[in-house]
């Protein structure tokens, strides 16, 4: 897992506003899958972007398991990953 900085021409992605209607709560995971294809678009659409780095399914199934109560962290993975980062960074510094 590596951070990034963003890139300084990049947009901003747009969150689509939530309606308080019974229809729009009731849509379930077609809304979810549909915010998810548009996210995803959007991120394709960034500079730098390719495609094998953004699945909207899986975003879309664990924006589900946050809403259900499901969705679990696990920080030992966290911190490995963070962990690997900073090695990643500290090793091409020594390489330059």
């Amino acid at each position: 897992m590596k951070i990034d900085q963003p890139a300084s021409s990049a947009t901003p992605l747009i969150r689509p506003a939530k309606s308080g209607s019974a229809s729009a709560s009731s849509a379930g995971a077609t809304g979810s899958s549909k915010d998810a294809a548009q996210v995803s678009a959007q991120v394709h659409s960034l500079p730098g972007s390719t495609s094998g780095d953004f699945d909207a399914a899986r975003v879309a199934a664990i924006r589900e398991d946050i809403r259900a109560g499901r969705y679990q962290v696990n920080p030992e993975r966290i911190a490995d990953g963070l962990m690997d980062s900073v090695r990643d960074l500290l090793d091409s510094r020594k390489n330059s």
